[in-house]
């Protein structure tokens, strides 16, 4: 039975690191284990692959949402429990904020710093309400992105409950620390 849906948020590319790749594996295998149900981007590639295929082969129950034009690029992993294709990037995006538990990010790039700006300002607008996410800050990955939301506030440009709507973590143990028993 699935404690909860997570949206894994991470690259559609491997990146030059290859701790990123076994840090997929390593973070995958443990929610499927503690049976959370994963969603993310649908493709085959990346990190993102990693993450999917991992899940898969343990049995976990994988669901991907991914527009139709980035077939080409990303190529749609077929072998998803379930498989959402979408016409836009907008409509994908709304779909992971309805389906989605809560949220966590791996290392990743542009698309990954969107989405976690996505969670966050949905949070923030009310859009969705008590859907965290959990920003994996691995070897100070994304320390930069952390500062610059921790800098807003003290600037006026957002009220302090921005920062209510992100956890970060390290290590798996936080990272377990943080997640869900049950919804």
């Amino acid at each position: 039975m699935i404690k909860a849906k997570i949206a894994v948020f991470c690259g559609s590319m491997k990146g030059p690191n290859l701790e990123h790749q076994v840090l997929a594996k390593k973070i995958t295998t443990y929610l499927v284990k503690e049976n959370y149900g994963i969603i993310y981007g649908g493709g085959q590639n990346g990190l993102m692959g990693i993450v999917a295929n991992t899940a898969l082969d343990l049995g976990g129950q994988v669901t991907g949402i991914i527009p139709e034009f980035l077939d080409n690029r990303e190529k749609i992993n077929k072998r998803l429990n379930k498989l959402i294709i979408t016409k836009t990037m907008e409509e994908r995006k709304k779909i992971f904020l309805n389906k989605a538990d809560f949220f966590l990010a791996l290392p990743g790039g542009g698309g990954t710093i969107e989405e976690i700006s996505l969670v966050i300002s949905a949070n923030q607008l009310k859009i969705i309400k008590n859907k965290p996410i959990i920003i994996y800050n691995y070897k100070n990955y994304w320390s930069g992105l952390i500062k610059q939301y921790q800098v807003v506030p003290s600037k006026n440009y957002s009220k302090k409950d921005i920062l209510s709507f992100f956890t970060v973590c390290k290590n798996l143990k936080e990272l377990s620390k943080l997640l869900p028993n049950k919804l």
